[in-house]
């Protein structure tokens, strides 16, 4: 396929947000410059780390817009970057997150070609370690009781103008927020392409595995607050506890066992 000119594509402001992300953050912001092409913008917002996390952005000449000040969590600072943003496509790339291979490249083109998308996502290669533990596609059906996500955050990219018209992420979430920006664009019917393409590769355990519960709470009041029916989404949220202690009871048989 020939690769369509950078200048006439949408513009790409990709952001990273960060809190004493030292340990991760230099492989982030490397899958990031080593795909920066004209027309492409890096942002990064630093909640104030104070573990080295901040001489490790500053070695980067390519990130285009460091902030780093106190903020009010992870939806505050994803706003922050929103706001802050100059291109016509707006991506989110955790501080542990590595976006893949010639995910730029492709994002532009497709959005170039589908002028009537708002919103592209596509999968997510889950890892622990160097270990591949599986590749995360959307859930199909938001009833299914062993997956809460309809998209793949971190795999998801967005017209500016999306967040213009239909709001910025909801900061009373401190998990799920992400879950209920896309149940808005669904119920407010925002043009979406699934593209069976991993985009980024994501390290488990960050803030919705490490506080699951909570997450699956606030997944609990973005659905009922979109209209969802009460019944299957308690249902769906009890067999995700239920599947939550059983993955928390084989962990310590294994611990067990294995010592």
């Amino acid at each position: 396929m020939q690769r369509v000119p950078s200048h006439t594509q949408p513009t790409l402001s990709l952001i990273t947000i960060c809190y004493n992300s030292a340990a991760t953050i230099r492989q982030t912001i490397e899958s990031i410059v080593n795909q920066k092409e004209p027309g492409v913008e890096y942002i990064i917002i630093d909640g104030g780390s104070s573990d080295g996390t901040q001489e490790i952005i500053a070695e980067y000449r390519e990130v285009d817009l460091v902030i780093s000040e106190k903020d009010g969590g992870i939806a505050a600072a994803f706003n922050k970057g929103i706001r802050s943003a100059s291109g016509d496509i707006i991506g989110l790339i955790n501080s542990d997150d590595i976006l893949n291979p010639a995910t730029v490249v492709t994002i532009r083109r497709l959005f170039h070609e589908q002028p009537q998308t708002a919103v592209i996502h596509g999968d997510v290669i889950l890892q622990e370690g160097e270990i591949t533990v599986k590749r995360l596609k959307p859930a199909g059906c938001w009833w299914y009781p062993w997956r809460f996500v309809l998209f793949n955050h971190p795999a998801t990219f967005v017209r500016q103008e999306v967040y213009t018209r239909h709001g910025f992420f909801d900061e009373a979430y401190t998990i799920a927020m992400d879950v209920e920006l896309f149940l808005r664009w669904r119920t407010r019917s925002v043009t979406v392409s699934y593209i069976p393409e991993s985009f980024v590769t994501m390290q488990a355990g960050g803030a919705s595995g490490q506080h699951a519960l909570r997450g699956y709470r606030e997944v609990v009041t973005a659905f009922t607050t979109h209209g969802y029916p009460l019944l299957p989404v308690y249902l769906q949220f009890m067999s995700k506890c239920v599947l939550h202690w059983m993955m928390k009871i084989r962990g310590k048989l294994r611990e067990y066992y294995a010592g």
